[in-house]
């Protein structure tokens, strides 16, 4: 009877030591643990910025044709000359040319780049009704900015105006030939102006007196913008009210040359 006794404590002994020891149990926990975690947490969120790679933030949007600089983009200086065979071949055909009268003047040499190789004063434009248009005062320029502008008043000055009933005495110049900055500001580029290829005109003076400013905010709108239209067509660059602060008075028209043939276009109608 002592034995079983004693047979009963040693199994009860053994038993409560293995319970103590987790080490001595094969438990499964991974069920267990799987039902105590939290819900998976989602995927990093993409960075859903299309600049997300650039340091600096997105790129700022092109400019808008009214925020570009007066000659922006900018040509090489050399590029407002040209080369002397070309200029006398537009010379030749300038005074050839009976519907534009003009005068040839002696070569025109100034500092830091300025000047014209064979200038010319443009006089006056002979109308297709034989009738004479004064350009004054005469402006000394390059002599295919001569034929350019006189094509100009021949078949876009005279005929638009002339339709609305008013016929062309004389053209009215501001400036032409100057060896001077861009808008005469001091340090700025050299200005079309400086080689001959630029000109402002200012108004239009009438047969029977009356004038128009070509800048003024109460001209008709359709010769304004028929004038518009044409000028943009002809000439490297026109700028007028609207520009950029310097042409509010008149209009600049120049033969200026740029990569792939840009153009700048900005007159303001009001």
């Amino acid at each position: 009877m002592k034995r079983a006794i004693l047979a009963s404590a040693a199994l009860l002994a053994s038993c409560c030591a293995a319970d103590a020891d987790p080490a001595s149990r094969k438990v499964d926990a991974t069920p267990a643990a799987a039902s105590r975690s939290d819900p998976p947490s989602p995927p990093p969120r993409p960075d859903i910025s299309p600049f997300s790679h650039l340091r600096d933030g997105p790129p700022s949007p092109p400019p808008r044709p009214d925020d570009l600089l007066s000659y922006a983009p900018e040509a090489p200086a050399r590029e407002s000359t040209l080369p002397k065979a070309e200029a006398d071949a537009a010379c030749t055909s300038l005074l050839a040319n009976a519907d534009i009268v003009t005068v040839a003047k002696p070569a025109i040499s100034g500092e830091n780049g300025c000047g014209i190789a064979a200038p010319v004063s443009l006089e006056a434009v002979i109308l297709q009704d034989k009738r004479r248009v004064e350009i004054s005062p005469a402006p000394v320029m390059r002599c295919d900015l001569a034929a350019r502008v006189g094509a100009f008043v021949r078949e876009s000055v005279a005929p638009v105006t002339e339709a609305y009933g008013r016929k062309v005495k004389r053209v009215v110049t501001a400036d032409a030939y100057d060896c001077r900055g861009r808008n005469r500001q001091a340090g700025a580029k050299l200005s079309e102006h400086a080689f001959g290829g630029a000109i402002d005109l200012s108004a239009i003076e009438f047969v029977d007196g009356s004038v128009l400013r070509l800048a003024a905010k109460t001209n008709d709108q359709a010769v304004a913008s028929a004038l518009k239209d044409s000028a943009c067509a002809r000439f490297s660059t026109v700028l007028g009210p609207g520009s950029d602060g310097y042409h509010e008075d008149h209009i600049h028209l120049d033969l200026a040359q740029r990569h792939n043939g840009y153009k700048i276009c900005q007159w303001t109608l009001r």
